[in-house]
């Protein structure tokens, strides 16, 4: 098991710079009226960072960037409505914020486009996933576009994700690509995906992408865990954590607060 582990980081690392070099050459070439897009600043190691690549968590109040966000999608600098966007990635679930990200999925720029599914894809909104089926089945969504759907649905982990990234796969010949699909199917974990992924370990020329069918298989038959049943693991393990421990760090927290706001420094 520990060699499984080691081959499927191994794996995915691989994965993740083979994706994002297509994503930024093919993103930047995604502008129908000469505006082209710069893509998610940096090099990516991994699946996970091309779908969660954006700002870290601001200490400002939720209503605040709401407001600002606001403000940001309806101006007329596409850039800007890309910020706006970004920075609804770690709001409490809430209609306004919602109401933002679905606005920009159909949003007239492609830079736009992306961004949003790239929040929906970190936040997990399962609501989004039958939108973002629809458009990655559209022969008119660009190929930019299809991909960071395709990874946005393998972090959401909603079934009905599945046949729409297996109609993908029917269709796309690009090796990285394909590689995001099949990672993408196994982080789902639907067994509807098992005939194709056999597939493409019998028949894909690439052998990175065979590899991760290999393993995404092994996903769907619980040989192997998914970002999700990490996550689930991970919950469980801290929800076991003795009820004076979990005081004692909401006390240390509290500490830290109260500090903070009359600017003093814990040590």
């Amino acid at each position: 098991m520990l060699q499984q582990r080691r081959l499927l980081i191994a794996a995915a690392l691989a994965a993740g710079l083979l994706i994002a070099g297509k994503s930024r050459a093919q993103i930047g070439s995604a502008g129908a009226n000469g505006v082209g897009y710069a893509g998610p600043q940096g090099a990516f190691s991994t699946f996970e960072q091309m779908e969660n690549a954006g700002p870290s968590r601001t200490k400002k109040d939720d209503s605040e960037v709401i407001k600002e966000a606001k403000r940001k999608i309806t101006d007329a600098d596409p850039r800007v409505r890309v910020d706006g966007v970004d920075k609804l990635r770690y709001v409490s679930d809430s209609a306004d914020a919602h109401e933002l990200l679905f606005r920009a999925l159909s949003d007239r720029d492609v830079r736009v486009r992306v961004k949003a599914i790239d929040v929906l894809g970190a936040r997990g909104t399962t609501d989004a996933v039958p939108v973002m089926a629809q458009d990655l089945f559209l022969r008119e969504t660009p190929a930019i576009e299809k991909l960071h759907l395709v990874a946005a649905l393998g972090r959401v982990g909603d079934s009905r994700g599945t046949l729409p990234i297996i109609e993908y796969l029917d269709e796309t010949e690009d090796a990285p690509s394909r590689g995001t699909a099949v990672f993408a199917l196994g982080e789902i974990g639907d067994p509807r995906a098992n005939d194709k992924l056999i597939q493409i370990v019998r028949g894909e020329d690439t052998a990175m992408v065979r590899k991760l069918a290999e393993e995404a298989i092994e996903k769907i038959d619980g040989e192997l865990p998914n970002r999700h049943q990490e996550v689930l693991a991970a919950e469980k393990s801290r929800s076991r954590i003795p009820t004076d421990q979990k005081l004692a760090k909401l006390r240390q927290y509290d500490a830290e607060v109260q500090a903070e706001k009359e600017g003093k420094v814990l040590h």
